[in-house]
């Protein structure tokens, strides 16, 4: 009899333990839920910056393509006619 007593009190004991590890995961698991969730809100808002950031940058370079500096342009337009009268004259060289 005292055996089943000593039994049943051992039992009793793991029981409650693994009630009490259950209550604490299952703790542990729902905190764990809420902080997967912060983070994903956090990637998503993330993102959505991220495209805004990207579509900005593309207006940004869009604008900066429109309003090319003058004196850029100038210079460029400048250095082709150079070229285009070194090619013209190396063609006049070769003709004669």
């Amino acid at each position: 009899m005292e055996n089943l007593n000593t039994f049943l009190s051992q039992l009793n004991s793991k029981v409650e333990k693994l009630v009490q590890l259950q209550a604490d995961l299952q703790s542990e698991n729902t905190g764990l839920k809420r902080k997967n969730e912060e983070l994903e809100q956090l990637v998503s808002a993330q993102k959505n910056a991220l495209t805004e950031l990207e579509e900005q940058n593309k207006v940004v370079k869009i604008a900066k393509a429109v309003t090319d500096d003058d004196e850029d342009r100038k210079e460029q337009r400048k250095r082709l006619n150079e070229l285009v009268r070194e090619v013209d004259k190396c063609i006049a060289l070769l003709n004669n």
